[in-house]
Order: C-alpha cells, then structure tokens, then sequence
C-alpha cells in the first residue's frame, strides 16, 4: 500500500472528461515524456519515496504505461487521482493492476446518479465509475488502496452516510477507503454546503465508516466544525506533498496557496491553532467568522527540556563541532546543548503541548530559554529562580547549524530587568482612579501602597482567587478589593483613569467580554496597560520537571499563549488606540508589554462628528 506520507505529486496535465469539482483542475497542454521523466527524477532526487500522477486525467494518456514504469526505475511507488470514468474500461483497470499502481484515488460525489452526474455535468457517469470501483475492488489485491474522494457541496451533503454505505457493502479484494473533501472554487453560490450543516454531514458519515469498518479520512475543513475526529484529519497531499510541473498543468487534488487562509481571532482561542492552516478565505467571505466553533481549553505556557546526558568530550566550535553528529532521533529542535562553566550536557523535550514549528519559534527565533536554578524547579520567585540562556557565539554562521541542535550558555545579566524597570515607572506615575485585574499576586505592592497611602490613587483590585486577595490584604495593601472575574466585573462606567493587567490576559476566559468590560468602566483617554508572556522553555533535571509537575498551581489556568501583536489586534476592535508597543524577542524577556489608550465611540452611522 502507498504511503502518501512521503508522495509527491506529479502533474501531467492534458484533457479532463468531466468537470472538476470544487477544486482548481482544468484542462492544459499535455506535458511530454520528457518532461515527466524530468519531474520524477527530481522527485527521487528529493527524497520523495512515491508520487501520485495529478492534473488532467491521468488515465486518459495513450504513454500511461511508460510514465508508469519511469516511476518504477526510479524506485518510486506509483498512484494517481482520477475522476473514475475509465476505470470502467478492463484494458484500463488491467495496466493499473500491471504496472503495479499501489493507490488510486477516485472522485466520487454522490450515492446516486443524479447527483454525481450532475455535479460532474456528463450523464451516465456515475454508473461507469461505480462499475470501474466495484470492478477494481475485486481484481486488484490487497497492496492497492481504492480512496473514493467525495467532494462536500450543497448538493451532496445530505447523502455523505449513504455514500459510506454504498462503499461499505461492495465485495472486495483490495483496500478500500473513503474522504470528504472541502471545495476550494469552482462552485456557483448555490452550491456551497453551510459550513454546519456540511460539519454535522461529514461528522456522520465518519462515524459510521468507523461503525462498518471502513478506512475515512477528510481534509480542507476547519478542524475546529470536525472537533472529535482529529485522527481522522488528513492534508498531506492537500498541504504538504511537494508538486511538480507547471501551476498550470492544473491538479484534480484540491492545493491550497499559502495565502488562502488565515487565523481569525477565533482561530487564536483555539487549541487547534498551531496545527490548523487556518479559516478558508472562501469560508470567512460566506459565512464571516461565526462559523467557526474554535476549542478553547486551558493550555501550557511553558515546556521542559530534561536533561539527558553529559558530554564530556564535546567541544563546541563552528565547523568543528560534534554536535551534528549526535543521536538527536531526527529532532534537532526538540534537543539543546548547554555550556556552563566549561562543561556540556545535552537536553530534550518531548513535550505534547507545542509543536515542533512552536519549539522552534521559542528557541531558536525568540530565544526564550531559561535555565531553572530552583532545587525544586517549582519557579516560586519566577523572576529571581530563572536565568536566560542565549545562543553559543559560535554556533551563529556555523555551517552545521540546520544539522544540529545547537549549544547555548547562560546570560549572567538579569533577564527581566528591563521590562521590569519599565513597569515600575508607569506604576509610581499612577494618578487618580485605578482598576488592577489580577491583583491576588501583584509584585508591586509596595509601589502600590505608597501611591494608596499618599491619596494620590483611588485603588481597586478584582481577583477570583479569594485567596490571593486575602493575601493582599495580609500585605497591609488598603483599597477596595473585588472577588470575581473581570468578565462579570460591574462598575459605573467611564469610571476609572488607568487599568492595570499586569500578567493576567492570558487567564481571562473570555477575552471579547473582558474587553467590553474595559470599555465601558473606563474613561475616554484613560489608560490601559497589559504585560504578559509568551510561551517560554526551562532546562530542567529530571528531578525537578517531576517535582514542578506535580505541584503545579491550581486555579491558574492559561487560555492563550497570546504574543503582544495578536493583543494590539484584537484590541482595535475596540475603542482603544495602541500608545506603546514592546514586543517578545531575541533581544527581550518573554515579557512583553501594551499601553492602550481609550478613544471616544465611534458615533453611529450618519451623525455628524
């Protein structure tokens, strides 16, 4: 059976025998011999282990057997996508079965007649391509996969589960699977499936393959409208397989651009978001944004890096360097070198709370790595039991560097000096009514209290964590404090000249009712400032990663990771203008820092100023 996982799609280009659906496949030149040849050897030359023939109709190609056997020189498993119709030809279904062919996969949109052949616009075409399936099924063997791909459209979406019973209940020797597919263009308005009721479609028929025992799979949707059937997620030759041959050489495999989609506010509240390509622009144009039904679920901030190993006879110099060379189980960026006081040891994450991509973007782009000095690795006194550790000087410009995991040492100075000097100035300048949201733990009571004790601040504090504001009040912190969520939060509004959230956004539940609470208890031109983290790494022992586990605080739950770009926008869908900007990097803490300043409402539409 082929693996798609390592496939490449080759486009032959040439005639299509009916319409595309949903999809950007068209008719384009037929591309020679020479040229697929050409295509195949990069492939192979690529790493590529298979390749499926895509663009026009493969099946339609009076050389198919010779491409065929290019691919298999070459070392290459062989599929193709097709729109099923000459598969109801024996010659055609025999040079298949020859050559051999390990995967094929079939557009099929519809349980019936009706419907296939009119999304398809040739009658008679679902019954020659349900005769080439069932005929197919029963001659091949069991080493070549038959997917039926069902493309979702208005006109469908109601017969998804008969589609999986029909499949279900065909006699057969080779495999069999089946996949719902998300349009990308080509449909009229008409035809597009309310995002959902297409969802609650597709969700059905995936459950009753998995009922019958039929392979399902789907790709193109929101995986946020599929909540439940992320197993069954599968956009590799959608996303990921390299193509060759010319765009215009078209494609019957749906292949999305970069720039298709995008990640709305909903998608930052997902927990799908790292790994999810996003909204499809075509999706948020119909539907608008509520549409998507994101998973929100609280979320780690931060990750271990355990130490693994001593390397006593690692020396770290550019070019010269063993590190490449080190059994790092094909992750380099899932490993660390740290270089202390002339030694090296090694270290590894295995956590399954971030992603590669997102473990690489804190390590190697932010450079947000601590190292825990904490004997308990419980980080208390976070600003005190941490230190920074930045890359080795000679691992910048070395040529091993994507080959190796690199090596850092530790940044004696103090991490968070900076964006704490600059805290603790906008705090001593506090004049007037003052709101604090999160102020259970607040570092700066003592500024706080001098302000309260000198009458120059009416203060207020809102925690939910009755706890921390009974320590508060221990501190001797006077003002007025208020147990509850700042999403509830009542309070006359225009009320209070500054607010401060200081290392709480990224706990508030409900980031649109958080905001409308500040806009509204807030006065025009009061002002508003926000500090957060972004996610960050720690390099551990063993000892201390178990101890940090298992007293970790409760009651403090992460919603967001947020970095202080999604802050400044989100917050303009709000009356709120962006006065400071002090952004996460390679330079900074992974503190980063907001001021906003509230604007006046806009006025309604049509009044004058």
């Amino acid at each position: 059976m082929l693996s798609i996982a390592h496939a490449a799609l080759v486009r032959i280009g040439g005639a299509v025998n009916a319409r595309c659906v949903g999809s950007l496949g068209r008719s384009s030149p037929e591309r020679t011999a020479a040229e697929l040849a050409a295509d195949l050897t990069s492939a192979a030359r690529d790493g590529a282990r298979a390749v499926v023939l895509v663009g026009g109709e493969p099946t339609l190609r009076r050389d198919l057997r010779v491409i065929l056997q290019m691919a298999r020189r070459l070392g290459l498993d062989a599929g193709l996508a097709t729109n099923g119709r000459m598969l109801f030809y024996p010659q055609v279904r025999k040079l298949l079965i020859d050559a051999p062919v390990a995967y094929v996969r079939v557009a099929l949109h519809g349980a019936q007649a009706p419907v296939h052949d009119a999304l398809v616009g040739v009658p008679g075409a679902f019954d020659q391509v349900m005769g080439g399936i069932q005929a197919l099924l029963q001659e091949a063997d069991a080493q070549m996969t038959v997917e039926a791909a069902c493309t979702v459209t208005a006109r469908n979406v109601a017969q998804l589960s008969r589609i999986v019973q029909t499949l279900g209940e065909l006699p057969r020797k080779a495999a069999l699977a089946v996949r719902f597919v998300a349009p990308i263009d080509g449909l009229e308005p008409g035809e597009w499936a309310e995002s959902q009721q297409a969802s609650q479609r597709v969700s059905e028929a995936l459950k009753l393959a998995q009922a019958i025992g039929l392979p399902a799979s789907w790709e193109g949707f929101p995986p946020c409208l599929l909540e439940g059937h992320g197993a069954q997620r599968d956009e590799i030759l959608r996303y990921g397989s390299p193509s060759y041959g010319p765009e215009e050489a078209g494609t019957a495999i749906p292949r999305e651009a970069q720039d298709s989609r995008s990640h709305p506010f909903p998608c930052q509240e997902c927990v799908h978001e790292s790994t999810c390509p996003g909204a499809p622009a075509a999706l948020l144009a119909r539907e608008g944004e509520d549409a998507l039904r994101p998973t929100r679920s609280v979320r780690a901030n931060s990750f271990n890096f355990e130490r693994v190993r001593d390397l006593p006879d690692l020396v770290i110099r550019a070019g010269q360097c063993l590190g490449k060379s080190l059994p790092l189980q094909g992750n380099p960026v899932r490993h660390l070198i740290l270089h202390q006081e002339g030694k090296s040891a090694l270290y590894r994450s295995d956590t399954g709370d971030f992603t590669d991509a997102e473990i690489r973007i804190t390590k190697d782009e932010l450079e947000q790595v601590y190292l825990d000095l904490h004997e308990k690795g419980t980080l208390q006194e976070f600003l005190s039991a941490v230190r920074r550790v930045r890359s080795h000087a000679e691992c910048t410009g070395c040529p091993d560097r994507a080959a190796c995991c690199g090596a850092v040492v530790v940044d004696e100075e103090p991490a968070f000096e900076r964006e704490e000097r600059w805290i603790r100035k906008e705090i001593s300048r506090l004049r007037g009514r003052v709101l604090d949201v999160g102020c259970g733990d607040q570092l700066y009571r003592d500024l706080i209290g001098n302000l309260i004790a000198e009458g120059q601040i009416e203060y207020h504090g809102v925690d939910p964590d009755g706890a921390a504001l009974e320590r508060m009040r221990s501190a001797g912190v006077g003002g007025t404090l208020h147990h509850g969520e700042i999403e509830t939060f009542e309070f006359e509004p225009g009320y209070f000249d500054y607010i401060l959230a200081l290392r709480s956004l990224n706990h508030f539940r409900d980031m649109h009712k958080a905001f409308s609470v500040f806009a509204r208890v807030m006065r025009v031109h009061g002002q508003f400032v926000l500090c957060d983290s972004v996610a960050y790494g720690l390099l551990r022992t063993r000892e201390q990663a178990s101890y940090a586990d298992t007293h970790a605080p409760v009651g403090h739950e992460h919603w967001r990771n947020w970095s202080s770009q999604q802050v400044v926008d989100f917050a303009r869908r709000y009356p709120f203008r962006v006065d400071v900007h002090r952004p996460v990097s390679a330079r900074s803490c992974n503190q980063w820092i907001v001021k906003l300043m509230r604007v006046p409402d806009e006025p309604p539409h049509g009044d004058a100023g």
